[in-house]
């Protein structure tokens, strides 16, 4: 996110184009006073941030973000193996041919 400062003067001369600003570029707005600084975000971002404060504040949903974290790290983390279909060894048909002779006779015993 952009950051843009600007003081409470041009501010107040400005805040009609600031909040159009902050809702159609996501920009925020630091406005620096002679005491104290503020920022000018959308209410959107407002209440996105809300919520997220919201649910990390949660223990069990922290600890359930990390493990799901550890997981996906570890699934991209492990190579994989893709077989061609058309390079892949084939059984010989002796080999299918004595396998099926000892089901046979298995089956009789």
């Amino acid at each position: 996110m952009v950051v843009t400062a600007t003081t409470v003067k041009t501010a107040r001369k400005r805040l009609k184009d600031l909040v159009r600003r902050v809702n159609d570029d996501t920009v925020a707005v630091e406005i620096a006073g002679k005491n104290a600084n503020a920022v000018l975000i959308s209410a959107a971002r407002y209440r996105t941030l809300q919520e997220a404060t919201f649910l990390l504040r949660s223990p069990e949903l922290m600890d359930s973000l990390r493990r799901r974290a550890a997981a996906e790290s570890l699934r991209e983390s492990t190579p994989t193996l893709a077989v061609d279909p058309a390079t892949r060894p084939r059984k010989s048909k002796k080999a299918g041919k004595k396998r099926k002779r000892k089901l046979r006779a298995a089956k009789h015993r």
